[in-house]
């Protein structure tokens, strides 16, 4: 899976109940890497599925900073408001940062057809959510989000899932990225409660103008090989890993990822995922020695 954005649209999905009409979801998220890049955010999002038969509503909020250790730190607030109609989410949110508000419209729509759930997104706002870089609040570059996934479900505990982004950033800069992550084959040692995934991964960038702002390479790569195990002891606890090993040819480097997370379902529609993913992909950074730890808590709760 790719690394976290900022993504405003989070959503606790539980097992089909249509008694289920409320939904809260916790998050936090921390990234840091070697050229001294750190990002926090906390956010709270609480929906209301139906108000009618086909309106819900949304509200949400949390904050967030970013710092380059001894050079500079900015911390901001965001605030949204959201309606849910069929099929789409409509948001209205606004980024409250040190010396300057940003509006940010979201729209996003997500449908079923047989195995496949795909999604569809687009938003605006400032490119250091992207970027993970100073320099985009520095200078106010923004940049308009569009993002296509599809998440297809076959049997015997495979999938596959893949996604397009395209972002158009206010400096004349365009990227536009593809991933997947295909787990094609799923087996189970000694019992039911451990098991594992084999995986492939890939994703490959590209940007029509280079700058010295951010990272943005003419093209970049990386595919991985992967392995998921994961041991469920009880339904408090259950732990899951990601180990992978791969190359990028754009930048003939080797690449690898290494994670850990807990999670469990202590009470009926309450759940929870906590852990890590360390690696050296050349996500932010050409250095040769670049890596980034990323970290995340998620608590669900519907009702």
């Amino acid at each position: 899976m790719p690394i976290e954005k900022f993504n405003t649209t989070q959503k606790f999905k539980p097992a089909p109940n249509t008694q289920l009409l409320n939904t809260f979801l916790a998050k936090g998220y921390h990234f840091q890497d070697s050229e001294k890049i750190t990002f926090n955010s906390i956010d709270l999002f609480y929906t209301r599925q139906q108000i009618t038969s086909e309106f819900g509503i949304g509200v949400d909020g949390g904050s967030f900073f970013i710092q380059k250790q001894d050079v500079a730190k900015y911390s901001g607030k965001r605030l949204g408001a959201s309606l849910l109609w069929n099929h789409f989410t409509f948001r209205i949110g606004i980024n409250i940062f040190d010396d300057f508000n940003e509006f940010v419209p979201t729209v996003q729509y997500e449908s079923k057809y047989r195995q496949h759930n795909y999604s569809l997104e687009y938003t605006h706002q400032n490119a250091l959510f992207y970027t993970f870089a100073l320099c985009p609040y520095e200078k106010r570059i923004d940049v308009h989000h569009f993002s296509a996934s599809d998440y297809i479900s076959f049997r015997n505990n495979k999938d596959l899932w893949a996604n397009l982004e395209l972002n158009n950033f206010s400096n004349n800069d365009t990227e536009f990225t593809g991933q997947f992550d295909w787990r094609f084959y799923y087996d189970t040692l000694t019992n039911k409660n451990f098991s594992y995934h084999l995986a492939l991964e890939g994703w490959y960038t590209t940007h029509s103008k280079q700058t010295t702002c951010f990272y943005s390479p003419d093209f970049s790569d990386t595919t991985m090989l992967r392995i998921d195990p994961r041991y469920i002891f009880s339904k408090y606890l259950g732990v899951k890993a990601k180990a992978g090993l791969g190359y990028s040819f754009a930048d003939q480097a080797q690449a690898y990822k290494l994670g850990l997370w807990f999670f469990g379902t202590p009470k009926e529609n309450l759940t929870y995922n906590i852990g890590c993913l360390y690696s050296n992909a050349t996500r932010f950074s050409a250095s040769s020695s670049y890596n980034y730890r990323e970290c995340d808590v998620n608590l669900g709760y519907t009702w």
